[in-house]
């Protein structure tokens, strides 16, 4: 069955600040370079939605959430998703060094992946 990524809005935000902050620290170029990358990694999931282990928050959260990283040593960034039959919900993207803040039944730290009705 085909999938369709959704980013939401907070996610999406997080991406751009992240991609700003590497404006600032090095070229716009190497903003651009990762902000295509790291979309492309997001997209993969479409096809490859169970392929990324589940995270450890997802106890917290009190649904299944897995853990897509991206980048190399200490540059890797942590997309959290989870796999949904339903509407999607709001998401965060962060570098992997930030720790999590979770409490239990928010939803708020993952992007969803919705079954495509069409």
């Amino acid at each position: 069955m085909a999938f369709r990524v959704e980013i939401s809005p907070r996610a999406f935000n997080n991406l751009d600040e992240i991609a700003e902050y590497i404006k600032q620290r090095g070229s716009f170029e190497q903003a651009q370079k990762w902000f295509n990358g790291i979309i492309a990694a997001i997209r993969t999931l479409e096809d490859l939605r169970h392929s990324c282990p589940v995270a450890d928050e997802s106890e917290e959260l009190g649904q299944e959430v897995r853990l897509l990283l991206y980048g190399k040593r200490n540059r890797r960034y942590k997309v959290y998703y989870s796999v949904q039959q339903t509407t999607p919900s709001t998401g965060t993207v962060r570098h992997e060094s930030d720790k999590p803040t979770t409490r239990q039944g928010e939803h708020s730290d993952c992007f969803l992946v919705a079954d495509d009705t069409s």
